[in-house]
């Protein structure tokens, strides 16, 4: 009786009832922050309604889709379970489209000076205060019914739950807030996160998970009620809303409670499990690894020592489900070989880990990985893995092959499928992934538990080892005193770890991390120019192009080669914008041609271009980027609001007044002076930048050898100087001189053995023998064949090794996410001076490459054939993730004609990368990237010719995703927001 009576009152207390605000309706016109001043200077309440009647329509369907949900549902049922959602649909039935559009701010003094995040009213728009200031939480019952609880500051959503008797078999918990944010929180012993802290007027759902078709159904429904504003207060007289309604036995329905109270004390909100690395850099516990991994996009070093082994680990996150890197491993009691005692045993390995399943309520979290792949195999192992969390306690329990399984604790249960998986093959120590040795020999269960403490920085990890430590590489057995080890993880900062322990009984370790989520990379660009003032109106006096130009250079970095107005649209023509934030640079770009541009001109088109290649376009109708600055629009506005990219569609000379030119050198961010106003005549004159003859400049240089005999670190230092000459728009001298400053290379005296030409092995020869080099100097031209083909022909000294003459051709239609492109060389071997004489060896080479942006992921894969330097003949495979603030992972493999034997260790040649924009690191904006290519070893055999200008890399502004970078967003809350955005991140 009690439900049904609360079901009717959230129906007769519409948002849209605006009784109790004495102040007066906006009026057309009339900014949000006006008509709160009129009431008060103080921040309004959260509750506050910004209604837009055009937003009723989709928040109509996603109601009717919701009630076609639970009509099905209901009518698939019936006794109690039918009876429950005919309530929660009835309810559901009588809550109305209100066209509620979130808010951010709702204080007028911080809306009066921020006109972008203060909206208008207009002719059907309005705003509604709350009539009441709310005091509840309410939890709404898997059958509609509202359970009220009074808000309490500090409060987790789960204690709601549970006051309202809400919270038993319940995994998952949705929560609308008054402003309209919606969150969802896990409240089960394997999922429990604190979450978002409920504030008065709240909505929670949380349906138990035995009604799987309402937990299906809760997103949108969670949405819906953020569209109701805050939820409606306590009835005064339960008994008076209840009158004349009949009660259901309780053999029909079960009872849901629609009050509830507090304990009175807190509990401590729950806390995430705080997973940290293992020894050997993997989410693990010590020596063994667990299902766990980190966000996508995390990247971390870390070191471990316990006797004889220290590690030096990378690992990284490409995806939510894959973690892979690389390590060295030092043998402290062993040579590096017979010719190399100054150091110990060196090995190098690469590691992967796929979750096969995420944990839910009754399963566990479960990984596949291997260890050591595509090493030399010492350490090779395969696992299975899985966790379970309990509250503040995760456990895992595994099966490992291999390293990890050679205590042989339990029989191998592949060997139910042959005899042939009861011996395991050794390793040939080649580099070969050795798939016939997978999952062979013995097996051993590993497992443990790991436990955050209630000191927050500091977990407890235990582990049952499942290695024996007998059969260690180098014939190196090493006493194990107990198969248990204990460690403690202590977080210092969020992105430092340090961890100690007791292994094997007898050792200690120590060991530490350091890491952090590049791909959430972001920093205030405080040393960047100001942008120009945002003012609705055009300039009344536009200060010329020539002072547009300059002012776009600084915003941006761009070369402006080209302003001309034609009719009512203003083109601009621009090069350099080859970089990653190219989204961040356009706004920049439109603002200043607002702010520059007469009233007269009311589109802006620029024409991006690269040595003289039109490659894209985009457009922008001033009226409607004005308006998305000077207010807030709800989403049906927003989404009306385009900006049109599009292939490249030159202007005419001959459609063009004569051109206003400027010398050469005169319009650059620095040296340009305030300009007086122009004059009609010159707004209306094309403008153009005289071509620069000469560019040049000067930047450090770090080099460095990883992993060899002599020394495991080998380092440079030094100076390089750019410069570029262009002889035309398209044709253009380049060159690098290096300088080394600082080395460690007195000690470098190792020679890889090769049996193929020694095109990459003489690295130190090219590297020791002089101080001075040039490392590149040659002669581009590149040009157009049609519209979607670009070509390039070279020639010079094309890298440090290879002088030559070759030529590019690229099919790259606009928008497309595939390309096909060839190059052809001929080359021959230079001195190991680096300067202009040439050594005898010389050999054709090129490639057939397909580039392709398969769009999921921002996963990126091009597959390339043909001849490489050495004169081998195969295919190189290279997949890579970008994330969205231009973080890239990834990795390649090249496989060729070469025998293994014949390449030497490591059997093939690959390597992983890693590369991400300056501009999420640093405070002022730069077209730079910093990274890094790991190769475990420097071969012969697929050696690729190091080109400096790639068409792929100078056309890809033609990607449809080449605008989609920038940084990523800040979280905060803005007018605008679309409440029923079911893209948005949980």
């Amino acid at each position: 009786m009690l439900a049904l009576g609360w079901v009717g009152y959230a129906v007769a207390q519409p948002l849209t009832d605006p009784s109790g605000d004495a102040s007066p309706a906006p009026v057309e016109g009339e900014r949000l922050s006006q008509w709160l001043l009129q009431r008060s200077t103080a921040p309004a309440d959260p509750g506050l309604a910004w209604l837009v009647p055009q937003e009723k329509l989709p928040q109509q369907y996603l109601r009717n889709v919701l009630l076609i949900h639970l009509e099905r549902s209901a009518a698939q049922r019936s006794g109690a379970d039918r009876a429950i959602r005919v309530r929660l649909l009835s309810w559901l039935h009588g809550l109305p489209a209100t066209g509620r559009v979130a808010l951010g701010n709702v204080d007028p003094r911080w809306l009066e000076v921020n006109p972008g995040q203060d909206p208008i009213a207009g002719d059907r728009t309005r705003f509604v205060l709350p009539g009441a200031a709310a005091r509840d939480v309410v939890v709404v019952q898997p059958d509609g019914s509202l359970c009220h609880v009074p808000h309490e500051g500090g409060r987790w959503i789960g204690d709601y739950l549970r006051a309202c008797r809400a919270l038993e078999g319940v995994d998952w918990a949705w929560i609308a807030q008054p402003d309209g944010r919606t969150a969802r929180t896990g409240v089960a012993l394997w999922n429990r996160t604190e979450g978002v802290e409920p504030v008065p007027g709240a909505w929670i759902w949380a349906p138990p998970r035995a009604m799987d078709d309402l937990v299906a159904a809760s997103e949108g429904l969670i949405r819906f009620l953020a569209t109701q504003g805050a939820a409606p207060p306590a009835p005064p007289d339960l008994a008076a809303t209840a009158a004349g309604i009949r009660e259901p036995r309780p053999d029909q329905l079960p009872l849901f409670a629609t009050n509830g109270m507090l304990p009175l004390v807190a509990a401590k909100p729950p806390r995430p499990l705080d997973i940290s690395a293992n020894d050997w850099g993997e989410i693990g516990l010590l020596q063994t690894p667990t299902a766990r991994m980190s966000p996508a996009g995390e990247i971390r070093a870390s070191y471990s020592s316990v006797w004889p082994y220290s590690r030096v680990n990378v690992m990284f996150q490409p995806f939510e489900w894959m973690e892979a890197g690389f390590r060295y491993t030092s043998i402290s009691n062993r040579d590096y070989g017979p010719q190399f005692t100054n150091q110990s045993f060196k090995d190098k390995s690469i590691d992967v880990k796929f979750k096969l399943l995420r944990e839910s309520t009754y399963w566990p979290e479960l990984a596949l990985g291997f260890r050591d792949i595509g090493g030399t195999g010492l350490f090779s192992s395969e696992y299975f893995v899985a966790n379970k969390r309990l509250g503040d306690f995760d456990l895992s329990l595994g099966i490992g092959w291999g390293y990890m399984g050679a205590s042989g604790n339990i029989s191998n249960p592949f060997r139910l499928l042959g005899s042939r998986f009861a011996t395991r093959p050794t390793s040939d120590s080649t580099g070969n992934a050795n798939f016939s040795s997978y999952f062979r020999g013995p097996a051993a269960l590993f497992g443990g538990v790991q436990w955050r403490t209630p000191w927050d920085p500091l977990t407890l990890k235990i582990e049952f080892d499942g290695n024996n430590y007998q059969n260690e590489p180098l014939a190196n057995p090493l006493p194990r005193r107990s198969p248990i080890n204990v460690g403690l993880a202590y977080r210092l900062t969020p992105g430092v770890t340090l961890s100690a322990g007791v292994e094997r009984g007898e050792k200690f370790m120590v060991g530490f991390t350091v890491g952090g989520n590049l791909s959430t990379a972001q920093m205030p660009k405080l040393l960047d120019p100001p942008q120009p003032n945002f003012i609705p109106g055009a300039p009344s006096t536009p200060p010329g192009w020539r002072d547009t130009a300059a002012q776009i250079e600084m915003q941006t970095g761009w070369r402006v080669l080209r302003i001309a107005p034609k009719d009512d649209v203003l083109h601009l023509w621009v090069t350099g914008a080859n970089t990653v934030y190219r989204t961040t640079r356009t706004e920049r770009a439109v603002a200043v041609l607002h702010a520059t541009a007469p009233a007269e001109i009311r589109s802006f088109v620029i024409h991006y271009e690269e040595h003289g290649l039109p490659l894209h376009a985009q457009a922008f109708v001033r009226d409607e980027w004005v308006r998305t600055r000077a207010q807030p629009l709800p989403p049906h506005l927003a989404r009306d609001v385009t900006r049109s990219d599009y292939a490249p569609d030159d202007v005419a000379e001959a459609d063009l007044p004569p051109v206003t030119a400027a010398p050469p050198g005169t319009v650059t961010a620095s040296s340009a002076p305030a300009a007086a106003p122009a004059s009609a005549d010159e707004a209306r004159a094309p403008w153009r930048r005289q071509p620069d003859t000469f560019d040049f400049g000067f930047s450090p240089n770090f080099n460095q050898i990883i992993g060899g005999p002599n020394n495991f670190a080998l380092v440079e230092l030094g100076m390089k100087a750019n410069a570029q000459y262009n002889i035309s728009r398209q044709t253009w001298l380049q060159g690098q001189v290096n300088l080394r400053l600082a080395d460690n290379y007195g000690s470098f005296t190792y020679d890889a053995p090769s049996g193929l030409p020694r095109v990459r092995t003489d690295q130190r020869l090219y590297l020791t023998t002089s101080r001075v080099t040039i490392p590149n100097l040659q002669l581009t031209h590149v040009g157009q064949l049609t519209e979607n083909q670009f070509y390039s022909v070279y020639g010079g000294y094309l890298e440090p090794m290879f002088a030559g003459v070759g030529a590019e051709w690229l099919y790259r239609p606009w928008g497309s996410s595939v390309a096909f492109g060839i190059d052809v060389n001929h080359v021959r071997q230079r001195e190991y001076s680096q300067h202009f004489a040439l050594r005898d060896y010389r050999v054709n080479t090129g490639h057939a490459s397909l580039y392709w942006n398969t769009g999921w992921n921002g996963v990126l894969v091009r597959v390339s054939a043909g001849q490489y330097l050495a004169g081998d003949r195969g295919v190189s495979v290279d997949v890579a993730r970008r994330f969205d603030n231009g973080l890239t992972v990834g990795a390649y493999a090249t496989k060729t004609n070469v025998s293994s034997a014949q390449f030497g260790e490591g059997s093939f040649d690959k390597g992983i990368y890693l590369s991400i924009p300056l501009d999420a690191l640093l405070p002022r904006s730069s077209r730079s990237l910093i990274g890094f290519n790991w190769s475990p070893l420097t071969r012969d055999g697929g050696a690729r010719l190091g080109r400096a200008v790639s068409l792929y890399d100078m056309t890809y502004i033609r990607d449809p995703e080449a605008f989609r970078f920038g940084p990523p967003p800040d979280g905060k809350p803005r007018a605008g927001d679309n409440i029923l955005d079911f893209d948005a991140k949980r």
